[in-house]
């Protein structure tokens, strides 16, 4: 038996932009999917925590239809826009190479995830596969080639808030590619705030605005909704510093950096609204 691990995500700045060639800054969280593969007889078999109608579809991209036992174990929530799919793919990846004693690099894991990842999401830009083989702090811009930077920053706390509801990221990014060009001046803005972010992990004050202009230019482009525009004004009354949606939209979670997290907490448990706090994991590798 082998066993593959893969990082959650968050991305602090520059949803959907990072689709159309802007660059992307994320981090991976202290959550993280495991699989197991080893090998038996007749057919393949996949067995999960937390079942998903995609993942033998998805799965199939790299699994053989016969010999190999799968079992995926995650304490990621799956459809939030936290990366579940990327860390799924990147972890079986990394199992099944295991299991043929194979060394792969980050790059070559990235490379194998991508086909299962494109199974879930149709045209991601691969940021989350990237950061959940990597770790850390990246920033991103999609290829060819990819540019992957590693950047050093605080350990933030961040809180997460979940809407109880999931996207379906490959519907949300065409449904702003059809909104092209319109929207293009604030996916445009979108990505200067990457840069500008990149300059102020060290200050969280001027990081926490830079969310919240982000969260205004997700829903000017048409991402967001009112259950995470709730979620923001929650965190932000509560003390965040800032706060936006995180992921594609149309539901999943937002992200708020807080200089404590008990007071957003004690809000969100006040509001009926799950809610945890994280921080970045270490860079792999």
């Amino acid at each position: 038996m082998s066993v593959g691990r893969g990082l959650g995500k968050l991305i602090l700045c520059g949803e959907h932009a990072v689709v159309f060639g802007h660059p992307a800054l994320a981090f991976a969280v202290d959550r993280h999917t495991t699989v197991e593969v080893d090998r038996c007889a007749g057919a393949s078999r996949i067995t999960a925590d937390q079942p998903d109608g995609r993942l033998v579809d998805a799965l199939a991209r790299v699994v053989p239809s016969e010999g190999f036992a799968v079992e995926i174990r995650t304490d990621l929530p799956v459809g939030r826009g936290m990366g579940s799919s990327a860390a799924l793919a990147v972890a079986l990846v990394r199992a099944l190479a295991a299991l043929d004693g194979e060394a792969v690099g980050a790059e070559g894991i990235i490379d194998r995830a991508m086909p299962i990842e494109q199974a879930f999401h149709g045209n991601p830009s691969g940021l989350d596969v990237a950061v959940a083989a990597h770790g850390g702090i990246v920033r991103y811009r999609r290829g060819p080639p990819r540019q992957i930077k590693h950047l050093a920053a605080p350990r933030w706390t961040v809180v997460v808030l979940d809407s109880g509801s999931a996207g379906n990221t490959a519907e949300l990014v065409a449904g702003v590619a059809a909104r092209r060009p319109g929207v293009d001046r604030a996916l445009d803005r979108i990505g200067a705030l990457v840069q500008q972010a990149e300059t102020a992990l060290t200050d969280d004050r001027a990081l926490g605005e830079i969310l919240d202009e982000n969260h205004a230019l997700l829903q000017r482009i048409g991402v967001s909704t009112p259950p995470l525009d709730a979620l923001v004004g929650l965190a932000k009354r509560a003390g965040a510093l800032g706060a936006k949606l995180a992921g594609a939209g149309g539901g999943g979670v937002v992200l708020a950096l807080v200089d404590e997290a008990e007071p957003v907490l004690r809000a969100a448990r006040k509001a009926g609204v799950e809610a945890w706090a994280c921080h970045p994991a270490e860079r792999q590798a």
